[in-house]
């Protein structure tokens, strides 16, 4: 993917968890490390608890909803746009991994060493992000940021006991379903059925070996997939539903609706509105 220049509009720096919920910041990866105290809060039907300690890593979809902060709640917040994250992210096995576990659960708990860690990346991509005279200001910048994302799916990994270089045959499975899915099938095929007739392995074995590996069904990668793909079409505020629904395979326009209210809390049109 081509990387874009830099924009400072693509980077936020807050200690306001209420503004990190802002609608403004729809298309903004949220990267929020509490400090202290507790806090409530809903996304979509889901109600999440955090404690300081914790991290809240958000992708774009469905907003955050506050219940409830202690007084005593308190944070740091980078929040970074989609559309410099998706030209910028490292490459790395564990992209889809971690985006998919941040979309299910958006609480990643953590230990001392690694809160100072993180805090101390933030520090860096704003220390680079205020050096604009440096003569390779982009390219450091994108280092600050690729280090901040790699430690985080380093936390994330070994808090969750995920061993992301598996050589087993559940890996080799996944790698080869992955593949299929990089390569743009998910835009015309979404049943799980058709992927392992292509793999030559029953459905019940693609669903097991991914959820052996990764943790995820073969479904939920499936989606990942599509709801990346829908994201990214309906950015392109010219593009017509009618086109979308076609090339990605709907069997109408009201059916892919259906799809993203599902998936992102909102209509394609209310997606649209949070762009803006």
């Amino acid at each position: 993917m081509q990387r874009q220049e830099i924009n400072r509009r693509d980077f936020v720096f807050t200690e306001d968890f209420a503004e990190c919920c802002n609608k403004k910041y729809a298309d903004y990866c949220l990267h929020i490390l509490c400090l202290k105290g507790a806090a409530r809060f809903v996304v979509g039907d889901s109600v999440f608890n955090v404690i300081g300690g914790d991290a809240i890593i958000k992708s774009s979809g469905k907003p955050i909803s506050i219940i409830h902060c202690s007084k005593d709640f308190s944070i740091k917040a980078l929040l970074i746009s989609w559309q410099f994250l998706n030209a910028n992210t490292p490459q790395s096995s564990y992209n889809a991994i971690g985006n998919i576990a941040t979309t299910q659960n958006p609480v990643m708990p953590m230990q001392q060493a690694d809160l100072e860690r993180c805090l101390l990346d933030f520090e860096e991509v704003r220390r680079r992000l205020n050096q604009p005279y440096h003569n390779f200001f982009a390219d450091v910048l994108r280092r600050a940021v690729e280090t901040m994302i790699l430690d985080l799916y380093d936390i994330h990994a070994r808090m969750t006991h995920r061993n992301i270089k598996g050589v087993s045959q559940a890996s080799r499975i996944l790698q080869r379903f992955v593949t299929l899915l990089q390569e743009g099938l998910y835009k015309k095929e979404r049943s799980v059925e058709h992927y392992a007739s292509r793999l030559f392995i029953t459905p019940k074995y693609l669903s097991e070996a991914c959820v052996a590996v990764s943790g995820y069904t073969a479904s939920s990668w499936i989606e990942y997939y599509t709801t990346q793909e829908i994201a990214q079409m309906l950015s392109d505020r010219s593009k017509p539903l009618t086109d979308i629904a076609y090339e990605l395979n709907f069997s109408s326009p009201s059916y892919l609706s259906r799809y993203v209210k599902r998936t992102f809390g909102c209509s394609p049109s209310e997606f649209r509105k949070r762009l803006k």
